[in-house]
C-alpha cells in the first residue's frame, strides 16, 4: 500500500487516520483532483481503496478508506483522529494519543511524519488482532451489541440486529426520517451542494402525506400566498400534485386544484401521487455532492459520540429486509423522525407531555404538569365507495365491544366550544356541519373525471375520533410493547371501519354502509396506513422555545427563521380534558427552537421535535410547518458546514444571523410578518 501527499497540502505536513472496511487485494491510496469534502470535521481527498490482508476475528469486509489531510497546524489536530472499523474503535491518534496495537503504532508513525510531496511509505499486511484487544481499551464504546432490536412498523414485528455493520458510508449531513421535514431538509441541503444520506423506516417518503395516510394536508387560508406562511418549496410541491392530476385522462378542467373536493383542505390527492411528486423533486439531486443515498426501510439502532468533544459521529441502522447493519458517519445529524428518536439516543435534552402553566406562563396550560398527556395517534385508512359488486365486511376486532363502549364510534364530533357536538351525516349536510362526513377528507371525487375507469368511484381517507387512539402511547416503550400498543391501535381503527360498515346510521334509514370498502391498492397492504399518524413527539428543550404566548399577538422573534399559522389543536390524551381550538394568529419560528440548551451541538430537530411547548407544538405539527421546520434545519446545517460555525454561534453572532436570515429569504422562506402583505388575522 502506498500513501501519497498532495502537492497542495498545508505546511507542516499531514496526519493520517483510517476509517472503513477491509477486503483482500492490492491497495493504493491516492489524492484525486476531486473537490475537497468535509468528513467528520476533517478535510479529505482520499479515494476508497482495497487493502491486502485482514484483521482476524473481525466480521467485516468490503473497503478500506484512508483519510488524509489534517494539517499539524490545525486546531482540530489536538482532538485526535481515530481508527474506527465496523463495530469497534481501536485507539485515538493525535498529538497526545495513545498507541496500543500494531496497527495503531503503524498509524502513529504515519500521523506524526511530515510527508514530502511524492513520498511513498510501504505498509505491510495487517496482523491478526482479536476484537477483545480493542474493546479492552474502549470499554464504554457501543459495539452494535447483541440484543439490539427495532420495530418494523409496516409489519408490526420486532427485528433483531446483528452485532457489526456491513457498510460504512459517509456524508456531511445525515437526515434520519423521510417524512415531510426530512424530505425538505434533504432537498435544501442537496441543492446547496452538501452531501446527504436520507434514511426512512418505512417504504414511503412523505410521512404525513404518504405513510401516515393524511393526504389532505392541514393548512391555513394564506398557504398559497407568496410570501406567506410556509415556504416556496412546499407550495411548489402542492403545485406538482395539481399538475399531476391535471395531466390525467378526462379530468374536469379546474378540478385538479382539489381533485377530492374535500372541505378540510384546498388541495387533495392520493398518497402515491404525493410521493411521486416528492421523488421527482429529489431525483435530480441524487449525486455525490447531493443526496448520496436514500435508504428505505432502515430503522435507527444507535448513535456514537466522538471521544471527548460531545459530538455525534455516526449512527447505525438496520436494513429491515436484509438484516444488515449500516453505519453512517456525518458532521451533522438531523432528527426528522416522527417521535424524536435521535434526540433520545443522542442524549439531547427533550421533553414530552404537558408542561405546567408556571413553565412558560401560557394561559391555556394547566396548573400542574402532566407528562402522561401525550396526544392521541391515529391509524388512518383509505376507503373506496363501492355501491355495486362484492362488499365484504372487515373482521370484527376482539376488543370491539370495549372499543365501542368508549363512545367514539359515531359521526358526531364534539368541538368543545359553543358549537357543542355536531351530528354529521354520511352524504348530506347536517346542521352546524361544514360538509358531509364522506367529503371531509375525500382524496378523489369520481365527479372530477369524465369517464376515467381508474376513478369511477370516490376515494376517501378516514381520520376521525373513531380511529384516534388515546388508550396508550407507544413512544419510548420497548420494541415488544410498541408492537403490542400499535397492534391494538390498528385494531381500534379497524373497529371503526367495521362500525361504519355495519352499525353507522344511514342517511336514508337503516344502519351500515357496506359500500365503504378498504382501498388496499391505495395505502399499505390492507388500506390502513403503514405508520400511525403521530401528533406529538419528543420535543427538544431549546434555548428559545416557541410557546403559546408567541402565538397570541404581535410578538416578533429577533431570530425568526420562518412564518407559520394554524390553531392550537390538541387531540386529548386519556383523562385529559378537551381544549377548544384557539383562534389562530400568525407567528414566527425562533432559531432558538432549533438549538438545544445542552448536549451534542451537531444534532438538530427537523420535524415535530423542534423546541416548543406542548401547546405550541399542537400547531407546528401540521404539514406545511413540519416541512418548514425541516427546511430551516437543512439550511442551518448547510450554513454551519459552509462557514465552519456551530448553530449557537449563528444565533449569537448578529452578522451571521443576518446572513442566515437573508439566505432563507432568498430561498423562499419569509421570516417577518411585518414584511408580508398578509393581514394578521385568524386563519
Amino acid at each position: 500500500m502506498h500513501l501519497y501527499r498532495p502537492g497542495d497540502s498545508a505546511a507542516g505536513g499531514v496526519r493520517a487516520s483510517v476509517l472503513g472496511q477491509i477486503e483482500g487485494g492490492a491497495c493504493s491510496v491516492r489524492w484525486p483532483d476531486a473537490p475537497t469534502n468535509e468528513f467528520m470535521g476533517y478535510k479529505k481527498r482520499a479515494t476508497l481503496c482495497k487493502a491486502s490482508g485482514f484483521i482476524g476475528q473481525m466480521p467485516f469486509r468490503n473497503t478500506l478508506a484512508i483519510q488524509l489531510g489534517l494539517p499539524q497546524t490545525s486546531p482540530k489536530a489536538s482532538e485526535g483522529c481515530a481508527f474506527r472499523c465496523l463495530g469497534f474503535q481501536s485507539v485515538g491518534i493525535g498529538r497526545a494519543g495513545s498507541m496500543f496495537s500494531v496497527l495503531s503504532l503503524l498509524l502513529a508513525v504515519l500521523a506524526t511524519l511530515p510527508l514530502p510531496a511524492g513520498a511513498q511509505i510501504p505498509v505491510v499486511k495487517y496482523r491478526r488482532l482479536p476484537v477483545d484487544v480493542f474493546q479492552a481499551f474502549y470499554p464504554n464504546m457501543r459495539y452494535s451489541a447483541p440484543g439490539r432490536k427495532v420495530v418494523d412498523y409496516e409489519n408490526l414485528r420486532v427485528v433483531h440486529a446483528p452485532r457489526f455493520p456491513n457498510d460504512i458510508p459517509t456524508c456531511q449531513v445525515l437526515v434520519v426520517g423521510g417524512g415531510l421535514g426530512g424530505v425538505a431538509a434533504a432537498e435544501v441541503l442537496a441543492r446547496q451542494g452538501v452531501s446527504v444520506i436520507l434514511t426512512e423506516t418505512t417504504s414511503h417518503l412523505g410521512g404525513q402525506l404518504t405513510a401516515q395516510g393524511i393526504s389532505t394536508p392541514d393548512e391555513n387560508r394564506f398557504i398559497e400566498d407568496q410570501p406567506g406562511p410556509g415556504s416556496r418549496s412546499y407550495r411548489e410541491l402542492r403545485r406538482q400534485v395539481r399538475l399531476a392530476y391535471g395531466r390525467m385522462n378526462a379530468i374536469v378542467p379546474g378540478r385538479e386544484r382539489n381533485v377530492g373536493v374535500c372541505w378540510v383542505s384546498r388541495v387533495s390527492g392520493e398518497p402515491a401521487v404525493w410521493e411521486q411528486a416528492i421523488r421527482d423533486r429529489l431525483a435530480p439531486l441524487e449525486k455525490p455532492l447531493g443526496i448520496r443515498r436514500i435508504l428505505m426501510r432502515h430503522a435507527l439502532l444507535d448513535v456514537q459520540r466522538y471521544p471527548g468533544n460531545n459530538q455525534i459521529s455516526y449512527a447505525d441502522f438496520l436494513a429491515l429486509d436484509t438484516g444488515r447493519v449500516i453505519r453512517i458517519g456525518a458532521l451533522y445529524i438531523l432528527d426528522a423522525t416522527s417521535t424524536g428518536d435521535v434526540l433520545d439516543l443522542c442524549a439531547s435534552p427533550w421533553t414530552i407531555g404537558q408542561e405546567a402553566q408556571s413553565a412558560y406562563n401560557e394561559p391555556d396550560a394547566p396548573p400542574d404538569a402532566h407528562p402522561e398527556w401525550v396526544q392521541s395517534f391515529t391509524y388512518s385508512f383509505i376507503v373506496r365507495w363501492t355501491p355495486a359488486g362484492s362488499q365484504p365486511i372487515v373482521a370484527r376486532p376482539d376488543e370491539y365491544d370495549y372499543f365501542k363502549s368508549l363512545g367514539h364510534y359515531t359521526l358526531g364530533y364534539d368541538y368543545a366550544d359553543t358549537r357543542g357536538t355536531v351530528q354529521y351525516k354520511m352524504l348530506a349536510n347536517a346542521p352546524g356541519a361544514a360538509g358531509p362526513f364522506w367529503t371531509y377528507r375525500r382524496l378523489v371525487a369520481a365527479s372530477s373525471f369524465n369517464s376515467n375507469p381508474a376513478y369511477s368511484n370516490d376515494i376517501a381517507m378516514i381520520n376521525w375520533q373513531g380511529n384516534d387512539f388515546n388508550q396508550e402511547n407507544f413512544i419510548g416503550k420497548s420494541p415488544e410493547e410498541q408492537v403490542r400498543i400499535l397492534t391494538r391501535a390498528k385494531a381500534y381503527a379497524q373497529g371503526f371501519l367495521y362500525w361504519l360498515q355495519t352499525e353507522c346510521p344511514r342517511d336514508d334509514g337503516g344502519v351500515g354502509y357496506p359500500e365503504i370498502q378498504p382501498a388496499a391498492d391505495e395505502l399499505g397492504t390492507d388500506g390502513f396506513a403503514p405508520f400511525p399518524y403521530v401528533r406529538e413527539s419528543r420535543r427538544l428543550i431549546g434555548i428559545a422555545p416557541l410557546t403559546e404566548c408567541d402565538m397570541l399577538g404581535d410578538r416578533a422573534a429577533p431570530d425568526s427563521v420562518g412564518l407559520a399559522l394554524y390553531p392550537i389543536d390538541i387531540h386529548p390524551a386519556l383523562g385529559e380534558p378537551p381544549l377548544a381550538p384557539s383562534k389562530a394568529l400568525p407567528y414566527e419560528l425562533p432559531l432558538g427552537a432549533f438549538i438545544a440548551v445542552s448536549g451534542p451541538s451537531n444534532v438538530l430537530p427537523a420535524a415535530l421535535d423542534s423546541g416548543a411547548s406542548r401547546l405550541a407544538a399542537a400547531s407546528t405539527r401540521v404539514h406545511p410547518t413540519e416541512w418548514l421546520i425541516g427546511e430551516v434545519a437543512g439550511n442551518l446545517a448547510a450554513f454551519c458546514v459552509r462557514h465552519h460555525v456551530l448553530p449557537a454561534q449563528v444565533r449569537d453572532t448578529p452578522p451571521l444571523l443576518s446572513s442566515f436570515q437573508a439566505e432563507l429569504e432568498i430561498g423562499g422562506i419569509a421570516t417577518r410578518w411585518s414584511e408580508v402583505g398578509t393581514t394578521r388575522s385568524g386563519g
